[in-house]
């Protein structure tokens, strides 16, 4: 975990050295905002679709100790929502830091209930950022990390 956190940072520190500062950032945390209420109701929803018009074709993600590109998310999202009765995730300590008009950071610990139509229920919590780059008017993110661990019965 303290290399995947590291490796966050790395993530960002580039991004801020490519854009600079700014101190017009405040727009940044509403839309945003709007940004990750629409990737939670996409999850929720089931809509892999949804949650894929959210990331830039350059996403990348860092998930449970493995790299993982777009093109193997845009698979892997259609594959295990279509499998899926039900999702449910609640968000907490959600945090959005602007870095620049348009690259931010959101932070916050999820909590998943998923039941497959096989009738496998899974669960898991841990914590989730993304990187957050604005594009002609559009945010979506640009890099996500996430950890699942059990949840203690």
């Amino acid at each position: 975990m303290v290399c995947t956190r590291i490796g966050f940072v790395l993530v960002v520190a580039m991004f801020v050295l490519a854009h600079g500062c700014s101190d017009d950032t405040s727009h940044v945390v509403p839309e945003v905002q709007a940004a990750l209420d629409a990737f939670h109701t996409a999850d929720t929803s089931m809509h892999a679709q949804g949650v894929i018009d959210l990331l830039w074709p350059e996403y990348t993600m860092f998930a449970d100790g493995a790299r993982v590109g777009y093109e193997d998310v845009v698979d892997g999202s259609k594959a295990f929502m279509g499998s899926l009765t039900f999702f449910q995730t609640t968000w907490s300590d959600i945090q959005i830091i602007p870095l620049a008009p348009d690259l931010a950071i959101s932070s916050f610990v999820f909590r998943d209930s998923i039941l497959k139509q096989d009738g496998t229920l899974l669960q898991s919590k841990g914590p989730n950022s993304f990187v957050w780059q604005k594009r002609a008017g559009e945010w979506r993110v640009l890099y996500g990390d996430a950890d699942h661990y059990p949840i203690d019965q």
